[in-house]
């Protein structure tokens, strides 16, 4: 009687290259901002608006930069935890300077500071 094993072949593909270990990185960076917007995002938001932490922050003439050429250009806030500074977006659109100066109520995360929404966000 002979052997009747049959030879078991992977098809584990090791990195060849440098090419190979690039696209592995830049996939799995992919994967990790799509996670993070897509399940992270609305997580923290109903955490920020359930457990956040209510302070006072004031609308400065700084505005938002990211994104300019698809998104409206805002102002932005400032608030202080632990004598850090932290800034976020006013939804108050560039150009409406009479906004520049005024404090409005911010919610944030405690263990999570730079994450934060002004109350009237959830306004519908």
């Amino acid at each position: 009687m002979g052997n009747n094993k049959k030879k078991r072949w992977t098809n584990k593909k090791t990195p060849k290259d440098i090419k190979d270990i690039i696209g592995i990185i830049y996939f799995s960076i992919c994967v990790a901002i799509f996670a993070y917007i897509a399940i992270g995002v609305p997580i923290l938001l109903y955490m920020l608006k359930k457990y956040g932490t209510k302070t006072e922050a004031v609308i400065t003439s700084n505005t938002s930069t990211w994104l300019h050429r698809w998104t409206t250009s805002c102002y932005l806030y400032e608030y202080y935890v632990d004598d850090k500074t932290y800034d976020g977006n006013s939804l108050v659109e560039e150009g409406d300077v009479s906004k520049i100066g005024t404090t409005i109520q911010i919610l944030y995360l405690n263990w999570l500071p730079w994450f934060n929404r002004p109350i009237y966000y959830w306004d519908d």
